[in-house]
């Protein structure tokens, strides 16, 4: 099973209100964000190396599309879904806020 700090282990929403020039942002569900008119993008990092990234679909539902993550090299965790790959750089991270290297 891949490693990584146990609180990365859960679902993510984008904070887009919180990011900067080259960090993006994202804070659990208990968040108190803003509303906003579509869903909020976000991801999932499962215990085992399960991942699901969501995204707004038709009628402004979120989508989800299943994949894997892998630990990387030093503050990486590469991400896999859909057709594509992706290296996520993480920056800063504890139980509330998660950041990631634009």
């Amino acid at each position: 099973m891949p490693e990584i700090s146990p609180d990365l282990l859960r679902r993510w929403y984008r904070s887009f209100e919180e990011d900067t020039a080259d960090q993006a942002v994202y804070r659990p569900a208990d968040f108190p964000f803003p509303p906003s008119r579509a869903p909020r993008p976000s991801f999932e990092l499962r215990p085992g190396g399960g991942y699901v990234e969501y995204a707004a679909g038709a009628a402004d539902r979120a989508t989800a599309s299943r994949g894997s993550w892998e630990r990387g090299e030093g503050d990486a965790v590469r991400v896999r879904a859909g057709a594509g790959t992706r290296v996520l750089h993480i920056v800063a991270h504890d139980e509330q806020v998660l950041k990631i290297r634009k």
